[in-house]
């Protein structure tokens, strides 16, 4: 079988550097988590697919589960495209900061591609993971696709379930960094963030909230707590909060924090800093914000936000007539 093979219609990423991708597995006796490293590198070569996977089929697979998930069907149009990086490229650089990156509830990883392809040509290693058994589709290290089961958002006992699974992920691969293939001797233990996506910006607050060695969090558009599932914890690590045009949600009322910013985006749906929006994501999910600038919008706050934060730059705030602040 064979797919056309084209470019992205994702915003390319706005660093100095050119990027390498290398698909991986974590693992432990219980769980296996398949994440993409996204890094900076100063190679350039053949394009990692936009749907990680192994071959035309598997993408098509994926592809189609994850347009039926998110209601988009232009998601399935993607089987074949091309990501902004290079596959299993050399890494450039040595003691990178780090992002680990959790997407939405039932949402598959190549959804943050955008925002870890762009982070990287700025000098960060992103590590984006799939949760399996929720992600739409999943392909083992075997060549299997595991299956996402139903999404069940208002059953408490499931969303513990997901929650414990994604912590568990999480602490997997913290675990398992120096030894990810290509970039695992050249990371900083020192500086780890987490960035989360809806329901993956809840798991990386709870799980930084008893792992010391995330040192800062990005929340886009997610929840500091969920109900009958986690209480909203006490931090004492920055924690930027990057909503959407609608109010927080609820939890982050009780929320306490001593370096807490928040921020929102006029105009901006639910999945505005992800790659939807660029994917035909209509605006009940993206908002009226144009794709190209919700990208330069979100990837910028979060950037300038973790350099400031994680890196300790001395270097404002982003700044874009869509970006509202409303702390500090």
């Amino acid at each position: 079988m064979s797919i056309a093979v084209r470019p992205s219609p994702v915003a390319a990423p706005a660093g100095t550097a050119a990027v390498g991708r290398v698909d991986t597995a974590v693992t432990d006796a219980d769980r296996t988590v398949i994440v993409s490293a996204w890094y900076p590198t100063t190679e350039t070569g053949r394009p990692a697919p936009y749907i990680p996977a192994t071959g035309p089929a598997t993408q098509l697979q994926i592809a189609a589960e994850s347009a039926a998930w998110l209601r988009t069907p232009g998601v399935a149009t993607m089987a074949g495209a091309q990501a902004a990086a290079t596959e299993v490229a050399p890494v450039a650089g040595d003691r990178l900061p780090v992002v680990l990156m959790s997407p939405g509830l039932a949402c598959p990883r190549f959804l943050l591609s955008g925002l870890a392809s762009d982070l990287a040509s700025r000098g960060w290693v992103a590590v984006v993971m799939d949760h399996t058994g929720e992600a739409p589709a999943v392909e083992l290290p075997d060549g299997r696709l595991a299956a996402g089961g139903p999404v069940m958002p208002d059953n408490s006992q499931y969303m513990r379930a997901r929650l414990g699974d994604r912590m568990h992920d999480t602490r997997i691969t913290l675990d398992r960094l120096p030894t990810l293939p290509i970039v695992g001797p050249h990371l900083d233990p020192t500086r780890i963030a987490m960035v989360g996506h809806s329901y993956g910006g809840l798991t990386a607050v709870q799980t930084t909230a008893i792992d010391p060695r995330v040192r800062a969090v990005v929340v886009l558009d997610g929840s500091a707590g969920w109900a009958g599932t986690a209480a909203p914890p006490t931090l004492d690590r920055p924690v930027l909060l990057l909503g959407s045009s609608e109010l927080p949600h609820p939890s982050w009322a009780q929320f306490h924090d001593s370096a807490f910013d928040y921020a929102s985006v006029r105009d901006g749906g639910h999945y505005t800093a992800t790659d939807l929006c660029a994917l035909g994501g209509g605006p009940d999910k993206c908002g009226t914000l144009p794709a190209d600038r919700a990208a330069i919008v979100t990837r910028d706050a979060v950037a300038s936000w973790l350099d400031r934060h994680l890196l300790g730059h001395d270097l404002p705030r982003a700044t874009h007539p869509e970006l509202v602040w409303h702390t500090g």
